[in-house]
């Protein structure tokens, strides 16, 4: 039984930001690890970066949530 090709590129729209996000975070700690001083700047921004993301993804839903909210008592 085979899948549509839609549904055979699914996994990538799935998992490519968090493939993208370890494999940062991993570049940064390894950057710290072995690159003095710029290490250190990369791996700030880099094992920083998924916690910018949650607190981005965070703020996103609780805007979308107060704003159908609003929505519907305006609607009343």
């Amino acid at each position: 039984m085979h899948g549509s090709p839609d549904r055979s590129r699914l996994w990538i729209r799935v998992f490519a930001a968090p493939i993208v996000l370890a494999v940062s975070t991993l570049t940064g700690l390894l950057a710290a690890l072995l690159w003095e001083t710029a290490g250190q700047y990369v791996a700030w921004v880099t094992v920083g970066a998924p916690v910018l993301v949650i607190a981005w993804v965070w703020v996103r839903r609780r805007s979308d949530k107060i704003g159908r909210f609003s929505r519907a008592r305006a609607g009343k």
